[in-house]
């Protein structure tokens, strides 16, 4: 029986790469035992925060390909080799696939995690949004249990986890008269459903049906939404691509009302007019970059970061002209 070095260099290589792109299949609406496979939420007071009608996969979370670089050097060295060139071709790439029924209840299953970033730091614990003196009000008058999240001596030491490319699929699926007869709750539904998502991600780590928070700090370098067409459905079952959010009519609905209603929703989380909006807001210290596309096309992109460092310049020059 020949050894796995035995193979010439460029069956190796493909191995490697098939570790590293490998994917679990993508799950269908309907098949058996379709609805034990999620976790759904179904909680009255969930409509408020966006997460009423998501569900999330019971499946086990993939496991990353970072036990393989600790079989042997030769094996470190050649994967490595294997993954940044799998990182210039845009391939390493963590997945998540989001099912969009009726656009009334969104399905989250994971597809891959190759590989994250994973190094110790010293979590200060103060927002980047909120206003240096109300942090320092914290401090003074809230010494406990804000403490534990206080810079210098109290700080305390975890883990961040950076996650250079997040890609989530938003498959659509069914049809748009059904969208207010299935779920009962505000328009923007997937969009708020994304978020929701995501927040678990930041808080539970992957492993969305978590009870406790995770102990590392995750950040995404680049988000990537994906608006997926629905196959085999001719163009004249779409709703006009400007029909508004909140209508109902029989028809699919377009994939670039989606794609608009996933660009429009960090307006909202920026303003933080309503609760839910302001809960959502710290995704926007957690998230660089984001980027909207349909059916893999880009169409647009948000830096996040930038604006987030614009207004804090701005926060600063209001704050320095008033006196605080």
């Amino acid at each position: 029986m020949p050894y796995f070095f035995d193979l010439p260099r460029e069956l190796r290589d493909i191995v490697y790469m098939s570790v590293i792109t490998a994917e679990c299949p993508r799950p269908t609406l309907g098949d058996a035992q379709w609805l034990f496979k999620y976790k759904r939420v179904f909680q009255p007071e969930s409509v408020r925060w966006g997460e009423y009608g998501c569900a999330w996969s019971q499946e086990p979370v993939p496991r990353t390909c970072a036990n393989f670089l600790q079989t042997s050097r030769q094996v470190y060295d050649e994967m490595i080799a294997a993954i940044i060139f799998a990182r210039m071709k845009g391939q390493m790439t963590v997945k998540l696939d989001c099912i969009a029924e009726d656009e009334s209840f969104h399905y989250f299953t994971w597809l891959s995690i190759p590989l994250v970033s994973t190094s110790t730091t010293i979590q200060e614990g103060k927002s980047k949004i909120m206003p240096g003196w109300a942090n320092s009000i914290m401090e003074r008058y809230m010494t406990c249990p804000h403490r534990m999240l206080s810079s210098g001596c109290l700080a305390c030491q975890g883990s961040s986890t950076l996650i250079h490319q997040l890609w989530v699929d938003v498959r659509l699926c069914g049809d748009r008269s059904r969208k207010w007869v299935r779920n009962n709750s505000p328009p923007e539904r997937t969009s708020w459903a994304i978020c929701a998502a995501l927040k678990r991600l930041f808080d539970k780590g992957p492993n969305f049906s978590a009870t406790k928070d995770s102990a590392s700090t995750i950040e995404v370098d680049e988000l990537v939404l994906n608006v997926v067409t629905p196959p085999n459905v001719p163009r004249e079952k779409y709703l006009d691509e400007k029909f508004a959010i909140d209508q109902v009519e029989e028809g699919v609905v377009h994939p670039f009302t989606v794609a608009r209603e996933l660009v429009d929703v960090w307006n909202q989380l920026w303003s933080a007019y309503d609760f839910k909006s302001g809960l959502y807001q710290p995704l926007l210290e957690r998230i660089k970059r984001v980027r909207i596309c349909v059916n893999e096309e880009t169409w647009r992109v948000r830096e996040l970061k930038l604006e987030l460092e614009r207004g804090q310049a701005a926060r600063r020059r209001l704050a320095a002209r008033d006196g605080y």
